[in-house]
């Protein structure tokens, strides 16, 4: 399979972590862009919670999520992807398989795109693109939590925009900034850094309210 743009191109690595990938198409402004496949992939693999083989459901191409065609060229027609270029893609991607090697794109070389690759395959991430009838799915751009948020400290108190501490205030989780800036590491990467700095609070605003029961003045714990 490959990922084009609306100008039948590929633009990134696959089978890059999911962020990084919705990064580049952003950036290179490519949304919608089309996830392309043959009939073999289909029979292979799940997809889009579709199993090995069965069926894609009818409301799938009503709405216009997939189209499918016996030629690169009507799937690019159906599409409206420059036929020559999808075509061009796909036999330059199709080199690349044959070799084991993406020099475009690095795709397959890290343990990272092996873990949902194929073992049975020369690169796990590569495969030839050869057998009708030929799918297209449409890709959209959605989000699952924030980048955003209250800037924390390393004790997870909420920062002022001059950096002191609002006393009293902790945030964790997708209230917070990510502890990861603009990468995400994968699946529980929101809720790892929620249950850890939840810990870190709580033991934090423990400490602080038994400093205070014994005469401390409040809010002057060291900024980070």
């Amino acid at each position: 399979m490959v990922i084009v743009s609306t100008e039948g191109k590929r633009f990134t690595n696959e089978a890059a972590p999911y962020v990084n990938f919705v990064h580049d198409q952003l950036e290179g402004g490519h949304v919608p862009c089309w996830f392309v496949m043959d009939a073999k992939t289909r029979a292979r693999y799940p997809f889009a919670q579709i199993l090995p083989g069965a069926p894609i459901p009818k409301g799938f191409y009503d709405k216009g999520i997939v189209f499918k065609a016996d030629s690169l060229d009507e799937l690019a027609k159906k599409i409206d992807v420059p036929a020559d270029a999808l075509g061009e893609t796909v036999r330059t991607f199709n080199e690349y398989a044959r070799a084991g090697k993406d020099p475009e794109f690095g795709r397959g070389e890290s343990a990272y795109d092996h873990y949902y690759g194929d073992p049975n395959l020369k690169n796990p991430n590569l495969d030839v693109i050869e057998s009708a009838p030929y799918y297209a799915f449409r890709l959209e751009v959605g989000d699952l939590g924030t980048k955003g948020g209250l800037v924390c400290d390393e004790h997870s108190r909420v920062l002022r925009a001059d950096g002191s501490v609002i006393p009293g205030l902790y945030a964790t989780g997708n209230t917070s900034a990510s502890v990861m800036g603009n990468e995400y590491a994968g699946p529980g990467a929101t809720i790892g850094p929620s249950i850890v700095f939840g810990y870190i609070a709580v033991r934090h605003a423990a400490a602080e309210g038994g400093q205070e029961a014994a005469g401390a003045p409040a809010g002057k714990a060291e900024r980070a």
